[in-house]
């Protein structure tokens, strides 16, 4: 189950002009169930399906939701970046395709598609399939060519207006042509003080006529008033525009009024300036300075002067300034990298760049798999996560080149990844493809192999994750490799944990124990296979053993730092005292790992903890939250293909523990209180599994925590009479900003009108009173 979604970014700049359109796309919104955008690169299709999406976003109940794909190369992962965007954790057996499908089934809510032109065939598929499947779905696109299915609206989106030449008008109106009043609020931003004037109108109007009234080019150009003055600026571009109209005669019109502006912005820059503009563009998503340090920096950039570069960079508005857990990371306009990957392929540089990239990021893999059993390792999950797409493009080039897919293979083999980052499916998905790649039998291709057969068990597919783990024993055999041998035995032996005799399972993980002891490899191994060793030691009885094997790993977490290992290691000592009959104390180990998995965005593992705190609850006798929680971890579990791996044991202590809350409750109560945990976004259960709030039906209101304290906020002064405006005012925000935050509160609070919110907010302090 996914939280609601309405991930369409609040607008850090004023919108201007588009009001017709806005209108019209809102319109067509209404009569068709597919709206596509197209026009040129920069001309604003991103901004007005933001706009649009932002102002509709009442009449779609389930969220509207933004998908980026500027960044994405590879359409076989369309549908998981979809899935990703939708909060969905993909690690089913189904494809990701039919995952998204049956998420949006049964929803209200609009798709925005943000770029679709270069994955253009596998939009146009995934797109088809959603609107086949989900009929209260609709789908906003934005490309540079439409979709082409039947239904489809497109609606081009054409530049600004402008002044026609020779149209008389009155001084001091120029600004009721929006690519004139866009120019003037941005130029104003650039340069404080700015504004249109008598003497500069002129200059301004013909400037804004020139760049043909593109936004992006109209943005660029205002920049440059940092430097120049409007008549220079109008001088150059007259000058530019006149010479590059010689060339390039097979490209539109307008294509080539943008490239004029972009080649200025790129002459305008220093060589090393353009050498790390160029550089930068192999980066998918983003990058940070030891990115641009190892992947972009030899004589032509220092790498010493890459700090200094970057600020200049900054500077011209190339680069954009994004911070991520207290590190700066930048990125491009995706125009402004495209043109950057076109001067990189110029240089003849491009195929050693893009080696760089993969290496980096194919080293940084190493780095975190060798420092990722310690006390970095939130920080590293943090780090892998804003490099997701990074590690994307390091992955594919190793697939285009032969001689590289036993690196890929080496990434790829990394278990602890897929499991703890929530990609388990698209970690299965590049391990069949690098598997066919690298036939020869080598400790790699066993440790695939046998990460595979992990990956697979991990979604209870048990046949294709016996044989995989099967073929991993006999290859690290043959090779003689004890830590291939010890971690292939190790998943065979986790193949054996769906089965109703663990006697054989056990066997395999004492082999396996012995194997490690022999081998040379990363903690994280043998830890997690004697966690898993502990689990089935408590189902099949032997608790004592197990719990002499739990506390060494609980001592052995503590004092290194780890936390994602040990939080199933907590699992696994509830389990043991929930079958022992002490639900207190198993409830709070189960809560602790809950709150850890919380961190990691650990789905499998917030699936087996909200499951296990069920089990508490009956067991406490509280049935109603019991039911919610079932509930709610049965929408955890629907993505992720069998529920509880598909184990005989684990799933009889669910279903003596789910017959224990309905005998509780009786079967209409619990069938709506199950229903109601099912309904909840992921966030909520996980506070309602904590206590952080109680069940809706013991308090017929919402929680504070459920809000934000921002919200919480502007909650308060609509509930003192304040209108959005005056509380933009009062706290110094955008009216589109407040907007925002009322209408999250209404939706986090299932109201409706602002009246409620205000009879909310006294209850609360009455409350608290």
């Amino acid at each position: 189950m996914a939280a609601k979604p309405n991930t369409v970014p609040a607008d850090l700049t004023t919108f201007v002009g588009r009001r017709q359109e806005v209108a019209a796309v809102r319109q067509l919104l209404t009569a068709a169930r597919l709206v596509t955008l197209t026009g040129i690169g920069g001309v604003g299709k991103t901004r007005l399906a933001t706009t649009v999406a932002a102002d509709v976003r009442r009449a779609f109940p389930d969220g509207t939701c933004l998908v980026e794909l500027a960044s994405l190369k590879d359409p076989a992962l369309l549908p998981h970046t979809v899935a990703d965007a939708l909060g969905i954790s993909e690690q089913s057996t189904r494809s990701a395709a039919e995952v998204v499908c049956g998420h949006l089934r049964e929803r209200r809510m609009l798709l925005v598609l943000d770029n679709c032109e270069h994955l253009v065939d596998a939009a146009a598929e995934l797109t088809d399939q959603v609107l086949r499947a989900a009929p209260h779905v609709r789908v906003l696109a934005t490309s540079r060519q439409a979709l082409r299915l039947a239904g489809e609206h497109v609606f081009p989106v054409p530049p600004l207006p402008v002044p026609e030449p020779g149209e008389p008008m009155e001084p001091g109106t120029a600004t009721r042509f929006p690519a004139v009043a866009l120019f003037a609020d941005r130029s104003a931003a650039a340069v404080p003080g700015f504004e249109l004037t008598p003497a500069n109108e002129q200059a301004v109007v013909r400037l804004c006529r020139r760049l043909e009234g593109i936004p992006l080019a109209i943005e660029l150009a205002a920049v440059r008033l940092r430097v120049l003055t409007v008549d220079d600026l109008e001088r150059r571009l007259d000058d530019r525009f006149q010479l590059l109209r010689e060339g390039n005669r097979n490209d539109p019109e307008r294509h080539r009024t943008l490239q004029s502006l972009v080649d200025w912005s790129y002459e305008l820059c220093t060589p090393g300036e353009q050498a790390l503009w160029a550089r930068a563009s192999v980066f998918a998503g983003g990058f940070d300075t030891g990115a641009l340090e190892a992947v972009c920096a030899d004589e032509a950039v220092p790498a010493d002067d890459v700090l200094d570069t970057v600020a200049g960079l900054l500077d011209k508005s190339v680069f954009i300034r994004e911070e991520r857990g207290g590190h700066a990371r930048f990125r491009m306009l995706e125009t402004l990298r495209e043109y950057g990957q076109a001067r990189l392929a110029e240089t003849g540089a491009e195929p050693e760049v893009h080696r760089r990239h993969r290496d980096y990021y194919s080293e940084l893999m190493e780095q975190a798999g060798t420092q990722w059993y310690g006390p970095r390792q939130l920080e590293w999950a943090d780090r892998l996560r804003d490099e997701h797409a990074n590690l994307r493009r390091a992955f594919e080039h190793c697939l285009s080149e032969p001689a590289d897919a036993g690196r890929a293979l080496r990434m790829a083999g990394m278990v602890w990844f897929w499991l703890a980052m929530d990609h388990i499916t698209e970690g299965r998905l590049w391990l069949e493809r690098v598997l066919p790649l690298c036939p020869e039998p080598t400790r790699e291709r066993a440790w695939g192999l046998a990460t595979a057969s992990y990956l697979d068990s991990a979604r209870g597919e048990e046949a294709g994750a016996t044989r995989s783990a099967q073929s991993a024993v006999d290859l690290a055999a043959a090779l003689d490799d004890p830590a291939a041998l010890a971690y292939a035995k190790h998943v065979l032996a986790a193949t054996r944990y769906l089965h109703s005799d663990l006697s054989e399972a056990i066997v395999l993980f004492e082999q396996s124990l012995a194997q490690y002891e022999k081998a040379d490899v990363e903690p994280q191994y043998p830890d997690l296979m004697r966690t898993e060793m502990a689990s089935m030691l408590v189902l099949s009885g032997q608790l004592d053993q197990a719990a002499k094997m739990l506390e060494e790993l609980l001592a052995r977490g503590e004092q290194t730092g780890e936390q994602w290992q040990l939080s199933y290691v907590l699992w696994v000592r509830g389990l043991s005292t929930v079958l022992a009959g002490k639900p207190e104390q198993a409830g709070a180990d189960f809560a602790e790992a809950l709150r850890t998995k919380r961190s990691f965005h650990d789905t499998l593992g917030l699936a087996l903890a909200v499951d296990a705190l069920a089990w508490v609850r009956a067991a406490e006798g509280d049935g109603d939250r019991s039911a919610a929680l079932f509930g709610g971890a049965a929408a955890l579990w629907g993505p992720l293909g069998s529920p509880l791996f598909g184990s005989v044991h684990l799933t009889e202590l669910h279903e003596t523990f789910l017959r224990m809350a309905r005998e509780q409750l009786g079967e209409n109560e619990f069938q709506a209180a199950y229903d109601r945990g099912r309904a909840m976004p992921p966030d909520a259960v996980f506070a309602l599994a904590l206590g952080e709030q109680p069940p809706a039906s013991q308090t017929g209101r919402k929680q504070p925590s459920v809000l934000t304290k921002r919200e919480r906020e502007v909650a308060g002064l609509v509930a003192d009479g304040l209108t959005n405006r005056d509380i933009a005012a009062r706290l110094v925000l955008s009216p589109r900003t407040v907007d925002g935050h009322v209408e999250k509160a209404l939706t986090k609070l299932g109201f409706t009108t602002r009246t409620q919110i205000a009879n909310w907010i006294a209850q609360q302090r009455k409350d608290a009173s």
